[in-house]
Order: C-alpha cells, then sequence, then structure tokens
C-alpha cells in the first residue's frame, strides 16, 4: 500500500511523508528495500512533473519513508503511485520487453570457474557468457569509475573521460547513462536502481525512477539491503529497467585478496544473490507475457589486494546476456565488451540509437563482418612465455585471398611476431603488458598484428641489423566506375622516439600500376601513439583503372608495434 502525506509548509507550499507496506511474511527491507541501513536519494519526471527526493535515515526497521519535496501536487503524488503500482495482471500485458542488469562489482574470471558459480551458469548457458576484457592504462586504470562508466554509457574512457574513480572531466552531457538516456527516449518506462557505492549515484546515475542508495556495516549486508529491494520490486511491482548492484566480491578481494578462499566464498554469495533474482524474474505473475534480457557483467578483475594496474586479472572482466534473440555460447562464440552492455539492452527495449552518440558497442549476438574472424586464431606458444589460460592464440593463416609478403629474416626473433600475424587481443597483450597493447578496445576476436618490440625479445636480432619488415594485403576490389575509395579500419600504432627505426604506411595499388600512399609514420619524426583510432583514408580513382587493393608495411627494427582491425575497401 502507498500513502502520501500531504501537508502545508511556509517554505514551499508543501511537505510531505511516504510510507510503503511491507509485504506479509518478508524478513528483509519493508518498502522497497527502504531498510534501516538505506539512505535514498529518488527522482521522478514522469511526463517533465516536479522532481523530488526520498531520504531513508538509519533508524529503527520501519516501513516509513520521509521525503523532501521541491515541490508536491496532485498530479505528482499520483505519479508517485504510478511508479510503484503494483504488478500489471496478464491480461493487459503481451509480450512486453524487459531488462535485469546486475553489476557484479570486482569480480574475476578465473576465479569464478574456480569457485563455481551455478546460477550464472545456468543462465549462461541459454545465451552469451565470456570474458570480456578491458583497457590498460594507456587509456584509463583497471578501476571502478571507468569500468562502471564504460558499461554505463556505451563508450571507452578516451570518450566518456572517466579516468579514475574522482569522475573528474566526466562528459555526462555528451555520455549520460543509458538509464538515464531510456527515460528520455521513452519517458513512460518504470526504471530501478540499488547500489551502495556512493559515487556512482553521485556523478554516473542521473535520473531513474527508483534509485536506491544503501547503507550498511558492510558490503554483505548492503548486497542483501540491494537484493531485498529488487526482489520487493520484482514481485509487487512493474519495472521496466532494472540494474542491481553487488559490492560483495570487490570489497573482500580488497580486504583479503583476490587469490583467498575468502573472495570464492564472495563469489559463491554473489551468484547466490543472482539465483534469486532471476527465480523472481520467472515468478512473476505476467512473466509468460514478458520477454526479459538477463545481463551481468563486473567492472573489473583484482590481482592480489587491488586493481587498477594493466595486468592481465585486472583487466579480465566478463559479460553474461541472455533472452530473446541472443545465441548461445555454443553456436556463436565472439568477445564481447562493456560497451556493448547499451547497444544491447536498447535493442531488446526498441529503443532507437542515434549514430551521433558514437557508441562503441555493438549488440551482443551481433555476427561479424570482419574479415580477420573468419580465421582461427588458436596456435599456442612457440618463443613467447606461458600465457594465461583462455587468453586465444595466433595463426599465420589469412583470410581468403589476403596475402602477406614477409622480408623479415627467416628463423630470426620470436616465431609468433616474424611478421604480421592474427592472433586474439588478449594474446597479444599478454606478450608485455603495460606499454599499452591492451588499450586496443576497439579491437576485437581475431585482431592483426605487426610487432618489432615482440620480435627482438629472442637474440636481439635488431642489435645485428636485421629489420622487421611485413606486408598485409586486401583482396583485389571492384571499382565498378567508381570515382573514389575508402579505406576504414581500426587501429592501433605505436613508435617510440628516434633511435631504433620505424616506418609504416598503408598504401593504395591500382590494376593499371598506379600507387597511393594513403598515411604515413616514422620514428624519425618522434613518439607516436595512436590508440584504438578509427581510420577513415579516401582516394581518387585514376584514369582506366577497375580494381584497387590496400597495403599495411611495417619496417622496424626494435621499436614499437602496430595492430588493426575490421579494415574494409570500398568504392564510392
Amino acid at each position: 500500500m502507498l500513502k502520501v502525506v500531504v501537508t502545508e509548509s511556509p517554505a514551499i507550499g508543501f511537505s510531505g511523508s511516504m510510507s510503503l507496506s511491507s509485504p506479509a511474511g518478508r524478513t528483509g527491507n519493508p518498502g522497497l528495500g527502504y531498510g534501516p541501513h538505506s539512505q535514498i536519494p529518488h527522482t521522478a519526471r514522469k511526463h517533465g512533473l516536479p522532481v523530488f527526493e526520498v531520504v531513508r535515515r538509519s533508524a529503527p526497521r520501519s516501513p516509513l519513508m520521509r521525503l523532501r519535496l521541491t515541490a508536491l501536487t496532485t498530479c505528482t503524488a499520483i505519479v508517485l503511485a504510478a511508479v510503484v503500482a503494483p504488478t500489471a495482471t496478464a491480461a493487459t500485458v503481451s509480450s512486453v520487453p524487459k531488462v535485469l542488469f546486475v553489476d557484479m562489482d570486482g569480480m574475476r574470471w578465473d576465479k569464478m570457474q574456480q569457485a563455481g558459480t551455478p546460477n550464472l551458469s545456468a543462465v549462461g548457458a541459454t545465451g552469451q557468457f565470456g570474458p570480456a576484457y578491458i583497457q590498460d592504462n594507456a587509456i584509463a586504470g583497471t578501476n571502478s569509475g571507468p569500468g562502471h562508466s564504460n558499461m554505463f554509457t556505451g563508450v571507452w574512457p578516451d570518450k566518456h573521460n572517466v579516468l579514475d574513480n574522482s569522475f573528474n572531466g566526466y562528459r555526462k552531457s555528451q555520455y549520460p547513462d543509458f538509464i538515464t538516456r531510456a527515460e528520455g527516449l521513452k519517458p513512460e518506462l518504470s526504471t530501478f536502481t540499488t547500489l551502495d557505492w556512493t559515487p556512482l549515484n553521485t556523478y554516473l546515475i542521473d535520473r531513474p525512477d527508483v534509485k536506491l542508495q544503501q547503507d550498511g556495516a558492510n558490503q554483505q549486508i548492503t548486497d542483501r539491503q540491494s537484493t531485498d529491494a529488487a526482489l520487493e520490486m520484482l514481485g509487487e511491482h512493474d519495472p521496466d529497467l532494472m540494474m542491481v548492484y553487488l559490492h560483495d566480491v570487490d570489497a573482500t578481494g580488497h580486504a583479503l585478496g583476490s587469490d583467498s578462499p575468502d573472495y570464492l566464498d564472495a563469489i559463491r554469495r554473489v551468484d547466490a544473490k543472482f539465483g534469486e533474482l532471476v527465480a523472481a524474474v520467472k515468478a512473476r505473475a505476467t512473466y509468460r507475457n514478458e520477454r526479459w534480457l538477463i545481463v551481468a557483467a563486473t567492472d573489473h578483475g583484482q590481482t592480489g589486494f587491488g586493481h587498477g594496474g594493466d595486468q592481465h586479472t585486472s583487466r579480465q572482466g566478463w559479460i553474461l546476456a541472455a533472452g530473446p534473440g541472443i545465441p548461445t555460447t555454443a553456436t556463436l562464440r565472439r568477445e564481447w565488451r562493456q560497451v556493448d552492455i547499451m547497444p544491447t539492452v536498447y535493442r531488446h527495449l526498441g529503443l532507437p540509437i542515434d549514430p551521433a552518440w558514437g557508441l562503441d558497442g555493438v549488440p551482443i549476438g551481433a555476427r561479424s563482418n570482419d574479415p580477420f574472424d573468419t580465421v582461427p586464431a588458436t596456435s599456442g606458444v612457440v618463443d613467447e612465455a606461458p600465457k594465461p589460460e583462455g587468453v586465444g592464440g595466433w595463426t599465420t593463416a589469412l583470410p581468403t585471398a589476403w596475402t602477406r609478403v614477409d622480408k623479415t629474416p627467416a628463423g630470426s626473433g620470436v616465431t609468433e611476431y616474424r611478421g604480421w600475424r592474427l592472433m586474439s587481443g588478449e594474446f597479444w597483450t599478454t606478450s608485455q603488458e603495460g606499454q599499452g597493447r591492451g588499450s586496443f578496445v576497439r579491437g576485437r576476436d581475431v585482431i592483426a598484428v605487426a610487432d618489432p618490440d615482440e620480435w627482438n625479445d629472442k637474440g636481439d636480432p635488431a642489435a645485428g641489423g636485421a629489420l622487421f619488415d611485413s606486408a598485409l594485403t586486401t583482396p583485389w576490389v571492384p571499382l565498378r566506375k567508381a570515382s573514389g575509395v575508402q579505406v576504414d579500419y581500426l587501429s592501433h600504432y605505436k613508435q617510440v622516439a628516434a633511435g631504433p627505426p620505424q616506418d609504416a604506411e598503408v598504401v593504395a595499388e591500382f590494376d593499371n600500376g598506379v600507387k597511393r600512399v594513403l598515411w604515413t609514420a616514422s620514428a624519425a619524426d618522434g613518439a607516436k601513439f595512436d590508440i584504438s583510432k578509427a581510420m577513415h583514408l579516401t582516394t581518387a580513382v585514376p584514369t582506366g583503372a577497375t580494381q584497387v587493393r590496400v597495403t599495411w608495411h611495417l619496417t622496424a627494427g626494435n621499436n614499437g608495434y602496430w595492430a588493426i582491425d575490421a579494415p574494409k575497401v570500398a568504392a564510392g
């Protein structure tokens, strides 16, 4: 039962308090989880009505909540009732899309395998479930601020500009959280968030309908409060988009270490709460007339007692997504990213995505059209040091009709890097952490890598005058009487200052013998680092040409590296 009490206030005309009844027999927080340890900033702006804030203090357990209202009208009270209206009957709902997103802080993928996560694994088996690596310090630290911002904005830190937990510089107006943006696109959505890490509410999450800030003695308590709040919302009301944040695993890792048995126990506790939430979704009276998307993810991994560095275990996140239209991992295996969560949610809810937003993600379950992804990169290490389990592999194979010319001396240097090679991004990154390889975040699945720095790590061939020299070339592309050529690809290019040589170029070659250099870089010009950059190059078609092909050519000593992905050559 919802009760809104309105009394006259000399300051603003009205003041008020509100209470919500607790369901019979519930032992958790009464009234949507507004328990004795919750402080609840709450905003409502349905239909453009005035904003109000709910504040819950740590008082003896009671279903009462207190409201501070900047303005309260009869219409606002009606909207309040609508926000927490009882669940609609099955007869009034027809295949309604709904989303549950569970954000599990600091939960390492490899430790999940050790702990056992029966609830996550059961849902994951019906959709996509696997590692989702995040950036290294070339863009931002592996901290909660950047990680959560990646998930909530759909872009990487070089766009949203959250570089640490201070959120200083966050470009909020340009990249708002996906829940607030969804409210703007479809104000009738009923949205709900609950969490205990204050900066998320202070800086990142703006205006869901129900915005809970839990406050307790430890993260096990606040996770229980958030779970109970979400269970009540699912059981008694009709949410469309929910976010539940669970903090226990991260806190345990910081206090006791991510290699401790306690960390595994925390993973099991969080998995159990996830199971409660999924069970509550399925127990809804209207479940058969609803289409639920279940998403779960973490903001970062952990190494020892913390995170923030470039280590594989700190960058090791993961994503689960299951629901209509999402194939199982058994039928489609790809690398998903934190930035994919927003477009996945929007696709499910039928919300439009404006290209002007510049999102970096793709809907989870989308199939790749990248030629590199047609080639299995499964070879293990030869000269490289042993790799962490599950990072993928490499290959000398190429996509159909692609060619490579290697002039790097045969048998020299590290086998895996003796020329352009296809490999997984994490196989490459773990070759040498701390040098920015892990920030090729827009590359995914199988990428092409030319890495003279790694090549030189065996035997130092560059010291004897040997050079890394390799060229990777597309198939011939018909021009069909076009007047121009467009070359698009993702590039992660690094050269150090003058010293060891390094020269790179992108060349368009036409079948009439004309060659055009579209892009160049040289260590002779100083240091350069293009981080995960989308490249768009163009040139005119020379007279008499009917076909074109494009080459990426790198010549270097012991200098930097170059990785590319998603190449596309088009006539137009």
